[in-house]
């Protein structure tokens, strides 16, 4: 039939002068001009508009479309550019319409493959559509009963994490995941689970719903195939916007289990830290520190201390106060640790080159009084 301008400008004058709503154009000729059009990927998409159109007349006469040219155009019609243009050509919104159109057609239901669904949701997602992207991808989900690849749902989470206001739909990403058979016990293996698992956390800690951040961290410990390193610590430092919602929720969860004298929790928390390759501030420390020498755990309190000083030596932290050196002293004391409190003024003298102050000199004068 030619050149896919002469196509449609013959289907056009066919159209206007011999169409009649008794003898409509021959599905014949749609197709035809469908086909020119379609050829080398929409002529570089510059073809996707008359492509559109044609997808509307031939559903509106409810003309069976060809699988084969419906998913052609659909997928051919998104590129790169602004908006899933390509060129300034096609588009989402072009792609969309052509959806529609398909989907209202005699044989709609079953033209559109799950490989053109991925590439619009990719292409949504990447535009920032992010409703528009979940939507499509329920549709997937539940009404096509598609298993879209790990990679499509990472997309559209993704998207959602860095949009405002879309934390809850990093949520639906993930519940549609789990309808779709997959773990999240098991994701962690592959980039694209780590980054789904990744965006669940950020969003998490934008919600300040901590055990769920927490319980996406535990999901990827769990999955095997990814040593040398741990799951969890490949989610964490996946990404500084990871890096930085995971610290913020293990600083969040330890402040709130030393206001429970949880110490246990605390300690747990502070542990995992950097095993995920998180580095805990200097007032977290000291908190998980307090809450042991209050319930009297002097052992638990030193070895948390020399954890710290050996984390100082490597270069990993900052260096404890004094205070804090004085605090696990006194704790030590009052447990009739003896030993310990050598080995934390050691540590002190190694640590911070320093015997202490006034307040070690008079823990060390109470011991003599007894």
């Amino acid at each position: 039939i030619g050149h896919w301008k002469t196509a449609t400008r013959k289907l056009k004058a066919l159209n206007k002068r011999f169409s009649t709503p008794e003898r409509p154009v021959p599905r014949e000729a749609y197709v035809a001009a469908l086909e020119a059009c379609a050829a080398n990927r929409l002529n570089g998409a510059r073809a996707s508009e008359p492509a559109r159109k044609i997808l509307e007349d031939m559903s509106e006469n409810e003309y069976e479309i060809p699988l084969d040219l419906a998913n052609s155009c659909v997928q051919n019609c998104l590129g790169e550019g602004p908006g899933g243009t390509h060129e300034d050509c096609g588009g989402i919104d072009t792609a969309l319409a052509m959806v529609a159109a398909v989907e209202s057609s005699q044989n709609g239901s079953t033209v559109l493959t799950e490989a053109t669904y991925e590439r619009l949701v990719s292409a949504l997602a990447k535009d920032g559509a992010v409703e528009e992207a979940i939507l499509v991808l329920r549709t997937m989900v539940v009404d096509k009963t598609f298993t879209p690849p790990l990679s499509t749902f990472a997309d559209v989470a993704k998207a959602a994490a860095r949009a405002q206001n879309q934390s809850e739909g990093v949520l639906q990403v993930l519940t549609y995941a789990k309808a779709s058979g997959y773990e999240l016990d098991n994701i962690a293996a592959v980039d694209a689970g780590r980054d789904i698992l990744a965006s669940g956390v950020i969003a998490a800690e934008k919600m300040d719903n901590l055990a769920l951040g927490l319980r996406l961290l535990t999901a990827a410990a769990k999955a095997e195939g990814c040593a040398p390193d741990s799951g969890d610590a490949l989610v964490a430092t996946s990404s500084s916007a990871a890096q930085r919602a995971c610290t913020l929720i293990h600083r969040r969860a330890i402040f709130k289990a030393t206001e429970d004298s949880n110490w246990k929790l605390a300690v747990k928390l502070l542990e995992l830290m950097p095993k995920r390759g998180l580095t805990p501030a200097t007032a977290v420390w000291r908190a998980v520190l307090n809450t042991c020498c209050k319930n009297e755990k002097s052992r638990k309190a030193t070895a948390i201390l020399l954890d710290w000083c050996t984390l100082v030596e490597e270069g990993k932290a900052d260096k404890p106060p004094v205070s804090a050196f004085n605090t696990v002293v006194n704790t030590c004391e009052v447990c009739g640790e003896e030993e310990l409190t050598i080995k934390v003024l050691d540590a002190m003298k190694k640590t911070l080159d320093t015997d202490g102050n006034i307040i070690t000199l008079n823990i060390a004068l109470k011991r003599l009084a007894k």
